[in-house]
C-alpha cells in the first residue's frame, strides 16, 4: 500500500518506480530506437519506345490498387509455395500505391504524348481515368533472383463510365543477386519498363 499523505514521499516513491521503469525497458531492449531502413525512391521513365502519337486527352490517374501484402513501403520477394516476405532494412520511400501513381503522373509528364495528366482533386477537367491494379511488385526467387512487375490497367472513358480499353503489362528483369540493393535495381528497370509500355498503349488508346 502507497501512502498519499506526504506529498514529499509520494514523489519520491515516483521517482524510484520510474529508474526501475526506465531501467527494464533498457534491459528488454525497448528503449533503444532501431536502426532506420535504407529508404529507395523509383525513377520514373524519360525514354519510350513505340508510336509518338501524342493525345489531347487530359486523363486522371487514381490511386492503384494493390492487394494487402504489397499495400506497404516493404519491398516484397515471392518464393516457392506462393509465400511472400520482404527485404531486410530497406524500404520504398512511401506506400506502393501512392509511389506508383506518382510514378505513372511524371511517366505521362515525361513522354508529352498527353495534353495534361492528374491525381485526384487537382481540378483538371478529366476525358479519362488511367486506373490501375499492381498485381505483382516483388523480388522472385523461385529461381534465379528476378525483379517481377505485373500492372493490369484499365482506360475509363470519365464522359460514359465505359471501359475504352484494358491491358496486362508483365515485365521481369534479372537480379545480379538477392541482396537488397541488386533486387532493387532491378525491380526499378522492371518498372519503369512496364509503366512506360503503359504510357505508350495509353496514348495510342485514346
Amino acid at each position: 500500500m502507497v501512502s498519499v499523505r506526504s506529498g514529499r514521499r509520494t514523489a519520491s516513491l515516483a521517482t524510484v518506480l520510474l529508474v526501475f521503469s526506465l531501467a527494464g525497458c533498457s534491459t528488454l531492449g525497448l528503449g533503444s530506437t532501431p536502426k532506420p531502413d535504407d529508404i529507395f525512391d523509383l525513377a520514373a521513365p524519360t525514354a519510350f519506345d513505340g508510336s509518338t502519337r501524342r493525345s489531347s486527352a487530359q486523363i486522371l490517374v487514381p490511386l492503384p490498387n494493390a492487394s494487402d501484402a504489397l499495400s506497404s513501403a516493404r519491398i516484397a520477394v515471392r518464393a516457392d509455395g506462393g509465400s511472400i516476405s520482404y527485404l531486410p532494412g530497406v524500404s520504398w520511400s512511401d506506400e506502393l500505391p501512392p509511389l506508383i501513381q506518382t510514378i505513372m503522373v511524371r511517366a505521362f509528364e515525361n513522354s508529352g504524348r498527353v495534353k495534361a495528366v492528374g491525381k485526384p482533386g487537382e481540378s483538371l477537367a478529366i476525358d479519362d481515368q488511367v486506373i490501375v491494379d499492381i498485381r505483382a511488385f516483388e523480388l522472385d526467387v523461385t529461381g534465379s533472383p528476378a525483379a517481377h512487375v505485373t500492372l493490369g490497367v484499365k482506360l475509363l472513358d470519365e464522359r460514359n463510365g465505359k471501359v475504352r480499353a484494358s491491358k496486362v503489362f508483365d515485365v521481369s528483369r534479372p537480379a545480379a543477386s538477392d541482396r537488397p540493393k541488386d533486387a532493387i535495381t532491378a525491380i526499378d528497370q522492371a518498372a519503369s519498363a512496364a509503366v512506360a509500355e503503359v504510357v505508350v498503349w495509353t496514348a495510342g488508346a485514346l
